[in-house]
């Protein structure tokens, strides 16, 4: 099966396997973390032949020479976090004039100075580490001096002015604010200077045997540059967290081309930092990094693959650790129908990083990595020596409960949905438990935003919209967003045409309990909710559903209305209001068809459409939302897509409590059939419609006159 079978929920407590004392080789090879004399040699040999490898090499090369062309220029500073590049009024990013101005799209202000200059300054930083790479390798492939010049006037310019840039941090929104201990010179974050000094060292260790560079240029490049970043790291330790991640890198990448295994050791084995810890305590059993988002995952991962990658050519073997093979194996059950990854946590639209993959499957010849990879010779399979082609495997993607992530993949023919119930993200985490995303026929329908493609950060918009509850398709209480709480599940099962998932939280507000139950069919989701109270007072519950789409329609809310008060209702818009005691009904139109939202009826229920935000303030995002009052509230709604010219399947839904405990919900198809999904998280024996269960989830359909029949039942 394509479908890996990631282990277990024990990995946390399980030991890393023991290890031989860390020596680095002696004497250094050359080169000793860019590649291994044999990589490097593989290049060089696609190189001087001829087809599609030297094709693949000669593009660095060609890089080179282009660099060539152009003059080194320092910026006069440091760079700053994009979180600063946004207009202050409008929320939005601005657009790059020139170096010293910056407009908003909307509003057309321009700003300029520090810290906006900087952002821009950032991005030359970048491209000068773009230009030193690809000419450290070109020289290293093909031995022209130039190239090595032109690596060595970066290297050492940045010698020269690393400490003599001012130091900043991520938190100065003006030049003559405070700076914390995460600030750098070349960059505001020891984050980013850990990820830049990656590949300033790749690129010295490509380059240090080059004629061109003085005992003098060696001293400046390892003691006032590799040396001095490395210090301004080890000041800011961060524990669990991708930062860490990040800085063990480049502790492994320092020590290992100045030849110093304090360094390695560090990165490795630092109690409470090092590369051992970061397994045990961040990567969640089954191999989700902690923070629960797909962007984050693969960021981190990228540091990980590179520690591993360049201990290996030190002669020290880190790949043994399960979690690193889980954090690779852990994306291949999550993917939706459209091939994306759900959008949780801080995360844009996200998918498997593929070309990511070379050194994984060159660890561990997993067959589902190298369906993974891209066609024909590339840098790295050159570099691997890899020569088989990706094979898509035969099988299917089947649904998987991931407990210790706390998200539940349900799939049914071309559908899948996505549950969060697990543990809170931190920083990155999203206040969005018992959410889901919903695709269908490969396209994302239900959806969850992510975070502003911008990274708006420290925006208003950021805190009460792409974090706050009102953005996910959950239920909000009081019009406030939850606590950072984890849920539970209650429930999960599948079988070839239905896919069930039940969860409960009860810290997310105080006194709150919320158990919600996802029911996936070939042709629509169900999504039944129960709030109970346990102080005795009445709340508000706002049941909200966002729809990727043009519009929304709803007959039951024509009444045009101003947003209501509430964390994150400030960004709804186009709102159109009504009360009523039917069911609802609800239509987003899409370029593809039509989504309809049918939603159990129950007096005084508030109806709310409008439009949320997506990638930023200027996309907007079809949303329901429906308001319930008292001590309890119950939610039965019908997800019924219409995308490629079906015939709507659902007509009608319906609650009802059931017996002492549990509740059935009833689907009124629109060929005349019923099916019933009864549902008691406890499992308590009882009846329903003749049949006597004591099943947690009995499904059962109904067609004319005839007896029920059992379609799925469900006892764990």
């Amino acid at each position: 099966m394509l479908v890996l079978a990631v282990i277990a929920t024990m990995c946390w407590a399980q030991p890393l396997p023991a290890r031989q004392p860390i020596v680095l080789p002696s004497p250094q090879p050359f080169p000793s973390v860019a590649a291994t004399p044999e990589e490097l040699a593989r290049l060089r040999a696609a190189w001087q032949g001829a087809g599609p490898a030297h094709a693949a090499v000669a593009r660095r090369v060609s890089e080179a020479n282009s660099a060539l062309q152009t003059k080194v220029v320092f910026p006069p500073e440091g760079g700053h976090h994009n979180q600063w590049y946004q207009c202050e009024s409008c929320q939005l990013a601005l657009h790059t004039v020139d170096a010293k101005h910056h407009r908003c799209p909307k509003c057309k202000r321009i700003y300029t100075g520090f810290p906006y200059d900087n952002v821009v300054y950032s991005r030359v930083h970048h491209r000068l580490t773009q230009d030193l790479w690809s000419c450290a390798w070109a020289y290293a492939l093909a031995g022209d001096e130039r190239h090595a010049r032109r690596a060595r006037e970066i290297l050492t310019g940045y010698a020269r002015r690393y400490s003599e840039y001012p130091y900043h941090s991520a938190n100065m929104g003006k030049a003559t604010d405070p700076a914390s201990r995460s600030g750098g010179h070349v960059f505001e974050q020891t984050l980013n200077e850990a990820s830049w000094i990656l590949d300033v060292c790749e690129a010295y260790d490509l380059v240090r045997e080059s004629r061109v560079f003085s005992a003098e240029d060696h001293r400046a490049i390892r003691e006032d540059l590799l040396l001095k970043v490395a210090e301004n790291i080890a000041k800011h330790k961060a524990g669990k967290s991708n930062w860490q991640t990040y800085h063990n890198a480049a502790f492994m990448m320092i020590g290992g081309v100045l030849d110093r295994a304090d360094l390695v050791r560090q990165a490795i084995e630092d109690p409470k930092n090092g590369f051992d810890y970061q397994m045990r305590a961040s990567v969640l059993p089954g191999g989700m990094w902690y923070e629960n988002s797909w962007s984050y995952h693969f960021y981190t991962l990228a540091a990980v693959d590179r520690i591993v990658e360049t201990a290996r050519r030190l002669g020290i073997e880190l790949d043994s650790a399960p979690q690193v093979r889980e954090m690779f194996a852990v994306a291949l059950d999550y993917r939706m129908a459209d091939g994306a990854l759900p959008r949780f946590g801080d995360a844009t639209t996200p998918r498997i990083p593929g070309e990511r993959f070379e050194a994984a499957y060159h660890r561990w010849r997993e067959p589902a990595f190298l369906a993974l990879l891209p066609e024909g010779p590339t840098w790295d399979s050159v570099l691997y020596g890899r020569a088989e082609r990706p094979v898509q495997e035969p099988g299917h993607l089947r649904s998987a409960l991931k407990t210790a992530a706390g998200h539940a993949i349900l799939r049914s023919g071309t559908a899948t949905a996505a549950f969060t119930f697990g543990p809170f993200g931190g920083f990155h985490g999203h206040f969005d438990k018992l959410s889901f995303v919903y695709f269908s026929d490969g396209i994302e329908l239900g959806c969850d935003p992510g975070r502003a493609r911008s990274q708006a950060y420290r925006l208003p918009v950021h805190r009460n919209w792409y974090r706050a509850t009102i953005s996910h398709n959950t239920v909000v209480v009081d019009r406030a967003s939850q606590e950072g709480a984890e849920g539970q599940s209650e429930l999960f099962t599948s079988g070839p045409d239905l896919a069930a998932a039940a969860a409960r939280i009860d810290r997310a507000y105080p006194a709150i309990i919320h158990r919600r139950l996802l029911v996936l069919r070939p042709g629509f989701l169900v999504v039944a909710d129960v709030l109970t109270s346990t102080d005795g007072k009445p709340h508000t519950f706002d049941w909200l559903y966002h729809n990727r789409g043009e519009a929304i329609d709803c007959p039951a809310a024509t009444r045009e209305a101003p947003a209501p008060e509430g964390q994150g209702f400030e960004y709804v818009s186009d709102i159109r209001c009504g009360t009523s005691g039917e069911p609802i009904r609800a239509a987003v139109a899409m370029d593809a068809g039509r989504v309809h939202i049918l939603l159990n009826g129950e007096a005084g229920t508030d109806v709310l459409v409008g439009t949320g935000v997506g990638e930023s303030v200027l996309d907007r995002v079809p949303m329901l939302a429906a308001t319930r009052r008292g001590q309890s509230a119950c939610f039965a709604a019908v997800i019924d897509p219409a995308t490629k010219g079906q015939a709507d399947e659902v007509d009608e839904i319906e609650i009802q409590p059931h017996e002492t405990s549990g509740y059935v919900i009833r689907v009124r198809l629109s060929n005349g059939a019923q099916e019933l999904f009864a549902c008691d998280p406890t499992g308590n024996r009882r009846t329903v419609e003749g049949v006597e269960t004591q099943s947690k989830l009995l499904c059962l359909r109904q067609e004319s006159q005839k007896p029920a029949r059992i379609l799925w039942e469900a006892k764990d």
